[in-house]
């Protein structure tokens, strides 16, 4: 037996490709009176499996719109958008009325368990390798409302895609059953449609397919030409509501068919308003005609008037590059869709509103591109969406470049183009998405399950990213070369399933070069590129320069030399090679650069050139540059801005803000803000200076700084105080997954001098600090614990103390709101205290600590040294979190609170109520409680305004002076431990 085994393994490896084949007979007729499609199916399942099927699963996608507990529900919820849950009952959808047969005999089925839109159809007979069967059903679905997801209606206009009973893949890995979700799409079986609709005479339709029906084709090419008369009018009416007003439904209907092979999906749009473009493009290399069309509502003419030439543009482009457009049409439809800019279909996309031409061309050509990756390359999009998305990214990247070579658009969408970034395109874009997320170590794996995916990820890591990394292998390999590989791909798999394994295969085999740069470390992990001119020498035959490898990748380096910036020659070094020669002498260049057209997707590029007319060849020169901006290769940015401030002990304070933190952040950042405080004549500010490492395993990021703050701390003094917090960050886990948990050790350290009259009074201290944060949709924890230990010359203290916060979403009508629920502890260890300190800054506070008991300098605060008064005001995020109060019951030992604040269910979202509860330690070891309640007004966590209503009576008497009891907070701290990272996951 195991010989037998071992003989099969390697022949397996071999064995030959086979996929599904279905065909479909679909006649629907729209109900537009109550949003409704009747209809009936039958489809021809053809197993070429090598194994035999005794069940087939099914896709019942309408059913996705349902109620609150399916997956599509439950995504939407999880990013905060619940739609399905807060739906009324007309806007959400279904499918039912199924009766499947097979060969007209009645079959088991049954609903999966976990997903009210995937069935399973019991089959009555084994269906043999070879053999077919037939599967019939009615079926009936009530369209749900077009602001949920991609199918739906506004008014009566139609977006009908996933929506008729459809066999999942199976493929080699077995049954690939998937619920329908908005962020992670498709995965379906090629075949062919036969699709008969009905609707009222005035419905103008665009879907997937030829027009099999002549009557339909002439209305059609009447509305080309009624189009042609309106559109002056269109446009001279826009914003008018009559653009946008539905006519009545014709009492008449018709039947338009529609036909189409080597498909795996079938979509259609209806609409009574729609004016029609036609048009007609000539591909490429087999100089075949393909009639495009363009169907587009009144008021988006102006956008749409010129969309024939973006449809028939992106076809050529996409033919030209991968092969050519294998249909007879290709049509794009003006619809309101919820789920992104557009959706792709075959022969057929959806797109959704645009702000401007050029938005609406990129986002045409984009779906129109997924013919290609996703329609005739139908790569399983929900496991490796990177081969649908990342991939059409790669294309619609080179389509701006080649159309528009001078495009500025990434710099036009940033405050029209204020923040000098005119150096970028469109490429530059995602350039900019990805290394900003990569730098603060938040990015994820391409290869990563759709639904694993963060929704931040789901765009710039899938999309961009892929995009990026496959421009990057085209550099390297020639545009020329590229196109050959893609065309390659295109042949070996159109109207197959290739999976990651199959494409790099093609690839590799047709560009004679190991790939697992690309397909390992830039596919499978985070690893971050980072090549470096080491150095430059002069030799006998030229010029060689020296290499080295900086990041996580291996892979190909592409060196330009360079003279009054025109290049001299150009060279790659293959993965793993260090030097490069080159013909061109050292006395006939200036400039050496890695990556002169910036195509590798590096985090760190100041380190690309070697400049020969510099003292220090690598440093590059200093450049200043108003508020912030990109990092732009050879030159060392200073973003600087004027800067503002104030306090009760400085006045008012003006100076200059200094810092390198621009786009796509380096590895080392630092912020200089120098003030002179106006009251006491004398220098004030911050600085910030920090370091970060991506690791590649165990931790997301790792952060080195030092903070540096010095303030005025008495009124009418001179007095002042300077300290240094240097701290080590660990944000731990792996970036391959979304997950709900994060944790972060923190280990802060801080050396503060307070300067009384110049005479110096040294404190130093440090805390140790594990933060773990979980979320979920309607429900998020912190729980912090922390070691903290103080010293000055005469006083000391050590404590530790824990916080529980947890915050629950309720949902009132259509008002999402939250319940906070805080439990703290903390406990003295030990402390040798200088007699009675009259700050009570070692002091537990009952609600919350005020700026001389923040000992380690972590906030902001107008008055840090008072206790009373307008200045005193309270941070609430630590101690015992009590929203209202006085001093009463601060002390040494112990505390122990909870805490409850509700939002109100009413507009605007800034009310609500509070009730604390606490136990402190009182005078000979007794045990002290405490409670309040009243009313609070928040503006997110920076501004809070607390209103007792009752307290216990050892808080003092409440309406003896109200306003010592009334409490507001204030949470200001902007660069403290700067982090994206942080930001990011709160």
């Amino acid at each position: 037996m195991k010989k037998f085994f071992f003989l099969l393994l390697p022949l397996s490896s071999f064995a030959q490709y086979w996929q599904q084949e279905v065909n479909y007979t679909i006649s629907v007729t729209l109900d537009d009176k109550n949003h409704m499609l009747r209809a009936n199916e039958q489809f021809v399942y053809i197993n070429h499996s090598p194994q035999a099927l005794s069940e087939i699963y099914m896709h019942l996608w309408p059913n996705a719109y349902r109620n609150s507990k399916t997956a599509l529900a439950q995504q939407l919820k999880r990013i905060g958008d619940d739609k399905i849950g807060k739906a009324k009952p007309a806007d959400l959808g279904w499918i039912d009325s199924l009766d499947f047969k097979a060969n007209g005999q009645a079959v088991k089925w049954e609903y999966d368990a976990q997903n009210q839109d995937i069935a399973i159809i019991h089959l009555n007979q084994t269906l043999q390798p070879g053999e077919q069967v037939v599967i019939t059903t009615p079926f009936l679905v009530k369209i749900p409302s077009g602001e949920i997801s991609r199918m739906g209606h506004i008014g009566q206009s139609y977006q009908i895609t996933q929506w008729y009973p459809k066999p999942a893949v199976y493929d080699k890995n077995g049954w690939n059953p998937i619920p329908y979700l908005n962020q992670g799409e498709f995965y379906s079986e090629f075949g062919s449609f036969d699709v008969s609709i009905t609707l009222p005479k005035n419905y103008i339709v665009g879907a997937t397919g030829d027009l099999q029906t002549a009557s339909e084709v002439a209305f059609m090419d009447q509305q080309v030409a009624l189009t042609a008369q309106r559109m002056e009018g269109y446009i001279k009416d826009q914003g008018k509501d009559k653009l946008k007003s539905f006519p009545e439904s014709a009492s008449e209907f018709k039947t338009i068919r529609y036909t189409q092979s080597q498909v795996h999906d079938f979509a259609w749009f209806a609409d009574k308003r729609y004016g029609v473009l036609k048009g007609e493009v000539k591909l490429p290399n087999s100089k075949r005609a393909v009639t495009s069309w363009a169907l587009f509502t009144p008021q988006n003419a102006v956008l749409w008037k010129n969309a024939i030439e973006y449809i028939n543009d992106g076809t050529y482009y996409y033919s030209l590059w991968n092969g050519d457009y294998p249909y007879n049409q290709v049509t794009a439809v003006d619809g309101t869709i919820s789920a992104g800019g557009g959706m792709e279909y075959p022969n057929v996309t959806v797109i959704g509103n645009a702000s401007s031409k050029m938005e609406l061309e990129i986002v045409i050509v984009h779906e129109v591109g997924h013919n290609w990756f996703y329609g005739i390359l139908g790569s399983n999009e929900r496991v490796h969406g990177w081969m649908d998305e990342g991939m059409n990214t790669l294309n619609e990247m080179r389509y701006v470049q080649t159309k528009y070579p001078n495009n500025t658009q990434f710099s036009d969408m940033i405050a029209g183009g204020r923040f000098h970034m005119n150096d970028l395109d469109h490429h530059d874009s995602g350039d900019i998405m990805y290394r900003t997320l990569a730098s603060f170590g938040l990015d994820q794996p391409l290869e990563t399950h759709s639904d694993l995916y963060s929704s931040m990820n789901y765009g710039a890591i899938m999309y961009q990213k892929t995009g990026l990394v496959f421009f990057y292998l085209m550099d390297y390999i020639g545009q020329e070369k590229f196109n050959q590989l893609m065309s390659a791909y295109f042949e070996t798999w159109k109207f197959k399933h290739p999976q990651p394994e199959d494409m790099r295969q093609v690839l590799e085999k047709a560009s004679g070069k190991d790939l697992s740069w690309l397909f390992v470390d830039l596919i499978q992990t985070t690893r971050t590129i980072d090549y470096k001119v080491k150095g430059v020498q002069e030799a006998q035959s030229g010029t060689t320069v020296n290499l080295s490898i900086k990041g996580q990748v291996n892979g190909p380096i592409g060196v330009s030399l360079l003279q009054n910036g025109q290049v001299l020659e150009t060279k790659w070094a293959e993965p793993g090679q260090t030097n490069l020669s080159f013909l061109t002498p050292l006395s006939k260049i200036d400039k050496v650069v890695i990556d002169n057209g910036n195509n590798i997707p590096e985090l760190n590029r100041q380190n690309n050139t070697w400049a020969k007319n510099q003292v220090l060849h690598k440093v590059e020169p200093l450049r200043f540059e108003w508020l912030t901006g990109d990092h732009e290769k050879g030159k060392s940015t200073l973003f600087w801005t004027p800067m503002i401030g104030g306090n009760a002990y400085d006045g008012f304070m003006a100076g200059v803000t200094l810092h390198n933190i621009g786009f796509a952040p380096k590895k080392f950042t630092y912020l200089i803000s120098p003030m002179l405080s106006t009251s006491r004549l004398r220098p004030a500010g911050i600085a910030e200076f920090s370091y970060q490492i991506l690791p590649t395993k165990a931790f997301e990021l790792i952060r080195l700084g030092l903070s540096v703050k010095s303030f005025g701390q008495e009124l009418g003094s001179k007095n002042c105080f300077v300290a240094y917090s240097p701290y080590l960050m660990m944000n731990l886990g792996s970036r391959k997954i979304r997950r709900p948990l994060h944790q972060e050790i923190l280990l802060q350290g801080i050396y503060r001098q307070d300067f009384a009259f110049g005479t110096p009074n040294a404190e130093w201290g440090g805390f140790a600090q594990h933060v773990l944060n979980y979320r979920k949709s309607a429900y998020q924890l912190n729980w912090t614990n922390r070691f903290e230990m103080y010293k000055s010359s005469a006083e000391s203290i050590s404590r530790i103390w824990t916080n529980l916060a947890q915050t629950f979403t309720y949902s009132v009508g259509k008002f999402d709101r939250h319940i906070e629920l805080n439990m703290f502890g903390g406990y003295t260890l030990n402390y040798n205290l200088n007699g009675i300190d009259p700050s009570n800054r070692f002091n537990w506070g009952l609600n919350g600590i005020n700026g001389s008991q923040d000992l380690f300098l972590e906030d902001y605060y107008f008055g840090r040294k008072a206790t009373t008064g307008l200045w005193a005001q309270q941070t609430m995020e630590r101690h015992g979190q009590f929203h209202t109060g006085n001093n009463a019951g601060n002390n040494l030992n112990w505390l122990t609170t909870a805490t409850v604040y509700a939002q109100l269910p009413i507009k605007p979202n800034i009310l609500g109520v509070f009730a604390d509860y606490g136990f402190a330690s009182g005078a000979a070891q007794s045990v002290d409680m405490y409670y309040n309640a009243g009313v609070g007004i928040r503006f997110g966590k920076v501004f809070g305004l607390y209103l007792p209503l009752v307290n216990s009576s050892n808080m003092g008497d409440l309406y003896t002076n109200y306003m010592s009891h009334v409490r507001f907070t204030l949470r200001i701290n902007p660069v403290n431990r700067l982090s994206l990272h942080s930001l990011l996951n709160s």
